[in-house]
């Protein structure tokens, strides 16, 4: 039977140590020598086509076409094949490969793996002799547009969006653009069809929405919204019912900053938590990189008073049962009182992570809770708080680390370089502008070789860096909820964090009076319209609570 390799993305583990010991022996002394060519990779298969019946016979003859693209997304080569295939290809790059059949859209064209799109498509950099790859039957999806009559609105432009659910992720197939009559349904459908599979279908606004986005099955609630699986014989009643746009709000607050901590934490987090992160409320840098570290580890982060534990962060910490508890930085950051007032609470095991400053201690709480290499590696100047304040609830969705840096110095300093190494990311993503990280570090880091490109986003302000920040890692597909926290408080907006982390949504800051409007705006055409604020009136404003911009 050929080789599915969407059944075989898990590494295969070698058993006997001989065998190990016997490759690495094997292996050359070094590198190539400069110029020196690297040998073809040759990769064959079969290609299937599914759904096979009179009306629609297995193609033959030379039917197929077949292209390999490398990691740049360039073709490489393309061929005219029969099912049976073999392609040679330069060594030393990974490929993917898609296959269609020409001049027939019976089938969808699909990439190695199973995937209509290359982002989702399985690699191939060796050699193999049984590489199948597996076209789907193609099925149409159509239906109908009826958006509602308001005021002022004559001709909305609407995108239906067809997000396809990949093995792991969700991704973005094809876009619909349909121009309506309001109270007047407006057919729409796919062009050219989508392979049998599962959706989620969603219309938007095409510019600044009058009207808020829709999913199939009819919910704008982000969180109701339904997997919708299509099968060879399609769909013809993908409508929509498009209503104003409106948002809702509602206030996350305690009597102070450790109340509300534990209101965040309260109604998302359960008991039995595998690990609880416990910061001073008053010295932010300790926290900016536990709240990352306590969503990778599927735990969650309280803050309290450094000299004293407040009664309802000891009871929210009873209630959540931790496995372990990590007090992070030292006894001037969160005091041995305190520590030994939480080991009078539980029977898990509470340990301090301290360094002698907030760098070492941000490098140690990284390699205690983050292993192995990562995608993106976020860096965060130690000396001031407002640029990284969005960062929590993105490098926690995404399982990445928080680093703080002394983004004054002109270099990148040694233990930083160490902590990069062992983390191996291919992005070094700079959060704020020169002022905060200096170009100095910027060029340092970019002619390291310890990442493959240096990014940064930094705004005029702390508004603009956040807004940058959110636009460039947007929340995930499905949820239309946001929190809005005070740009002058970071205690709330670490403090929510971990739990935004948990619905998929981003963080914005607020002025405590009113809504920077270009954030206002931002949300809206993100339709970022189930909005939480975080904090009580004293920190933002009913003003803010009404998303009154200035």
């Amino acid at each position: 039977m050929p080789t599915d390799p969407r059944r075989s993305r898990r590494p295969l583990l070698l058993p006997a140590l001989g065998l190990i010991v016997a490759m690495l022996l094997a292996l050359p002394a070094g590198p190539p020598a400069a110029g020196a060519e690297i040998d073809p990779i040759v990769v064959s298969g079969t290609i299937h086509v599914s759904t096979i019946d009179e009306a629609h016979p297995e193609p033959v003859g030379d039917a197929y076409r077949l292209s390999a693209v490398n990691e740049d997304s360039v073709v490489v080569k393309e061929i005219v094949t029969g099912a049976r295939y073999s392609m040679s290809l330069p060594g030393g790059h990974s490929y993917a490969l898609r296959a269609e059949v020409i001049g027939d859209r019976t089938w969808y064209p699909t990439w190695s793996g199973g995937s209509p799109v290359e982002e989702d498509a399985y690699r191939v950099s060796a050699d193999d002799d049984d590489f199948g790859l597996f076209l789907d039957r193609t099925a149409a999806v159509s239906g109908e547009v009826t958006a509602a009559a308001l005021p002022g609105v004559t001709a909305p432009e609407f995108v239906v969006e067809t997000w396809w659910l990949g093995m792991t992720e969700t991704y973005l197939l094809s876009t619909t653009r349909v121009s309506a009559t309001p109270g007047r349904a407006t057919p729409w459908s796919v062009s050219g069809g989508v392979p049998v599979g599962t959706y989620v279908f969603r219309i938007v606004g095409a510019g600044y929405p009058d009207y808020d986005a829709e999913y199939y099955p009819e919910t704008n609630s982000a969180d109701k919204y339904s997997n919708t699986f299509v099968d060879v014989a399609g769909l013809d009643d993908v409508d929509f019912t498009p209503t104003a746009y409106g948002s809702s709000v509602v206030r996350v607050a305690g009597t102070d900053r450790y109340a509300t901590a534990v209101a965040l934490t309260e109604p998302e987090t359960g008991p039995g938590q595998p690990v609880l992160y416990l910061a001073s409320g008053e010295n932010w840098p300790d926290a900016l990189s536990a709240g990352p570290a306590a969503s990778h580890r599927n735990g969650a982060l309280l803050l309290t008073d450094p000299r004293a534990l407040p009664e309802v962060v000891a009871d929210e910490i009873v209630r959540l049962e931790p496995d372990r508890i990590v007090v992070v930085g030292g006894p001037n950051s969160v005091s041995d009182d305190v520590l030994r007032s939480v080991e009078a609470l539980t029977e898990a095991p509470v340990e301090r992570i301290a360094g002698s400053d907030r760098y070492e201690t941000s490098r140690l709480i990284v390699e205690d809770a983050f292993e192995g290499e990562y995608e993106t590696v976020f860096l965060a100047t130690g000396t001031a708080f407002p640029d990284a304040l969005s960062v929590a609830p993105i490098a926690g969705r995404r399982s990445e680390p928080v680093l703080l840096v002394d983004g004054a110095r002109g270099s990148l300093d040694a233990p930083t370089r160490r902590a990069l190494e062992r983390l191996s990311p291919a992005v070094g993503q700079l959060l704020g502008g020169t002022p905060s990280i200096s170009a100095g570090i910027e060029s340092a880091l970019a002619g390291s070789g310890l990442v493959d490109r240096v990014d940064r986003i930094g705004g005029v302000d702390r508004h603009e860096t956040s807004r940058l920040l959110n636009a460039r890692y947007p929340s995930s597909l499905g949820n239309n909820r946001v929190y809005l926290a005070s740009a002058t408080n970071f205690a709330d907006a670490l403090a929510a964090g971990p739990v935004a982390r948990g619905w998929g949504a981003n963080l914005y800051l607020s002025e405590p009076g009113c809504v920077p409007r270009a954030t206002r705006v931002q949300m809206q055409s993100l339709y970022l319209d189930d909005v939480t604020l975080v904090g009580g009136e004293p920190t933002l404003s009913p003003a803010v609570a009404r998303l009154t911009a200035c």
